[in-house]
């Protein structure tokens, strides 16, 4: 039996990290666009919203100006669905996703310890 030696060059190891690191999921989602920006107050309105890093089993949801936690159809990880709420008055509001995730993909969990929200960008959406 012979001894052999490894010679392992740590920068390199250094530098694939970095890389590894750089490739990691982000819960933290992206709004591109809004299937529509303007519908009627009162009036049923569902708005597609595509974008990226949107999370299923009830973990993403919208907020509509002051009208928060509003659920989602999950139609993937690059496209989600929401309801105007039918009380919203006229007036302008910003569309919000927000990813509750804490490690796992339990709506149970994720909503009984939301201490981990990741806000998206916003885009105004108006009633009229």
């Amino acid at each position: 039996m012979s001894n052999e030696f490894i010679v392992v060059n740590v920068s390199n190891i250094r530098k694939n990290c970095k890389l590894a690191r750089s490739i990691l999921p982000s819960f933290t989602p992206v709004i591109y666009g809004l299937s529509v920006y303007t519908s009627k107050a009162g009036s049923y309105s569902n708005v597609v919203i595509t974008g990226q890093n949107f999370l299923p089993n009830g973990t993403t949801n919208v907020n509509f100006g002051n009208f928060t936690n509003i659920p989602v159809n999950y139609l993937g990880s690059f496209s989600i669905s929401f309801v105007v709420p039918s009380n919203a008055r006229i007036g302008s509001y910003n569309v919000i996703v927000v990813n509750n995730y804490n490690s796992n993909f339990s709506s149970n969990i994720n909503n009984f310890y939301n201490q981990n929200l990741n806000y998206s960008n916003s885009l105004p959406y108006v009633l009229i």
